[in-house]
């Protein structure tokens, strides 16, 4: 996710100007977010609500790319991998929360 929040952040950088300071930074404040959350359900025992919150954050930050895409400030390939590598955490995610429900 650490990654993912990079790459965000490169490309919210560069979205024009009428944009950058909506969209781009609910997308990266959504991103950041998800990996705070996650970097903090590791250093806690109780991790089920920390873990729901970033499963939500990380869908927010998905239809926020939509969004992105639509109005025209990340191509449909870079939408496609932000899709990508957001199913991929989002799995891993699901696993962990899986995981600690268990428990």
């Amino acid at each position: 996710m650490e990654d993912l929040t990079v790459w965000v952040a490169e490309r919210a950088s560069k979205m024009p100007r009428e944009h950058k300071f909506t969209v781009g930074d609910k997308w990266l404040e959504s991103c950041l977010e998800v990996t705070t959350l996650l970097t903090e359900a590791t250093y806690v025992r109780d991790k089920l609500a920390l873990l729901q919150q970033a499963s939500r954050g990380l869908t927010r930050a998905r239809v926020l790319a939509r969004i992105a895409e639509r109005l025209h400030l990340v191509s449909t390939t870079q939408l496609r991998f932000f899709d990508g590598t957001s199913l991929e955490v989002g799995k891993m995610l699901g696993g962990w929360t899986k995981y600690a429900r268990a428990r």
